[in-house]
């Protein structure tokens, strides 16, 4: 195995060397040659990209911004215990806000993030049915059996969906 390695080696290091080697003759001007201005270097052929190689990846940009959105430690969970506070309703806007965002991107990446995009809809439902509740600023909405607190659909979706953006752009 180790003097295959060799030959390998031995071998892709004289054809390199065979490359840049021209013709030997060190007197020779470059261009000396007749003809030579007439032709021009073969250019060296570009591969073709993929579709995955030319397109970015989602969850660099967007998953700090989601957790910035959510806040450090569940935060935005926590502080939609209370659906009803001025802090609850200030997450689920910049969880939102955030996620409109990447819904944009993922509509014009080109790519598909089947469960990104199922991930979205579902935020979209909660933070809906939390504003047709009239959740934000009604004492009621605390009370354990209130409908408000599926909000947290919206404020845990936002860790759920740093993940399955990772989970999308690896296609699984």
């Amino acid at each position: 195995m180790r003097q295959t390695a060799t030959a390998v080696l031995l071998a892709v290091t004289l054809a390199l060397a065979g490359c840049s080697g021209g013709s030997g003759d060190t007197d020779a001007e470059p261009g000396a040659e007749p003809g030579a201005e007439a032709r021009s270097p073969t250019p060296t052929p570009t591969p073709t990209p993929t579709p995955s190689a030319t397109q970015e990846r989602l969850r660099p940009v967007w998953g700090p911004r989601l957790e910035a959105a959510a806040g450090k430690g569940g935060e935005g969970t926590s502080a939609c215990h209370r659906p009803s506070s001025d802090a609850c309703a200030g997450y689920v806007r910049d969880i939102m806000a955030v996620v409109t965002g990447l819904a944009d991107a993922i509509r014009t990446s080109g790519r598909a993030y089947p469960k990104a995009r199922a991930q979205i809809a579902r935020m979209k439902h909660a933070q809906a049915a939390y504003a047709a509740a009239g959740c934000h600023g009604d004492p009621a909405a605390d009370d354990p059996d209130s409908r408000c607190h599926g909000v947290v659909a919206v404020t845990i979706g936002a860790s759920t969906l740093d993940v399955t953006l990772l989970t999308d752009e690896f296609g699984r």
